[in-house]
């Protein structure tokens, strides 16, 4: 089954991609030193989490685009019981000051026939929850990321001497 949420960043496309190179570890949520993180949903406020292996690939970048292949697996014990995924994450321009961070991926349900026919009725919506929240909580952090990275670029008013504090003259 595909699934995919895109998520709009009010940054532009340079400051976004550089904040999603500099490294999973900055940007996928609760991402461990051995690549386990968590994903999950919200049911009635209350998070429900299932702890994954992550993977990241090597990213494919153009002058406006970069997709990050990525993929997770459930940690023991439910390694049979979750679907894995495979999917990627991508940043692409919408306008000059803005970006779209798109995660999308397939899964496979779990659970042979039974998966497949708990898929159609509640696992895809699960499915689309977790990718949708994935999504958000990866595009905040790239968000504030880029944010600071943009801020510490800006030239301070008045240049390398600080504010301009004397008050015009006018010389006749």
């Amino acid at each position: 089954m595909f699934v995919r949420h895109s998520v709009h960043i009010n940054q532009p496309v340079a400051a976004t991609t550089e904040a999603l190179m500099s490294g999973p570890r900055k940007w996928f949520p609760r991402l461990s030193g051995r690549n386990v993180g968590s994903v999950g949903l919200h049911i009635a406020g209350v998070p429900v989490r299932k702890r994954v292996v992550v993977t990241v690939g090597e990213p494919v970048k153009t002058a406006t685009w970069t997709i990050i292949p990525l993929d997770w697996k459930a940690t023991f014990p439910g390694t049979r019981l979750f679907p894995s995924m495979t999917g990627r994450i991508e940043i692409a321009p919408v306008d000059k000051g803005v970006s779209r961070l798109t995660v999308s991926g397939m899964y496979e349900p779990p659970l042979g026939k039974l998966g497949r026919q708990l898929d159609e009725t509640v696992m895809n919506g699960i499915a689309e929850a977790t990718v949708r929240e994935l999504a958000e909580s990866i595009a905040k952090r790239i968000e504030a990321a880029a944010s600071r990275s943009e801020k510490q670029k800006r030239p301070e008013p008045g240049g390398p001497f600080g504010p301009l504090t004397a008050p015009a003259r006018r010389l006749d």
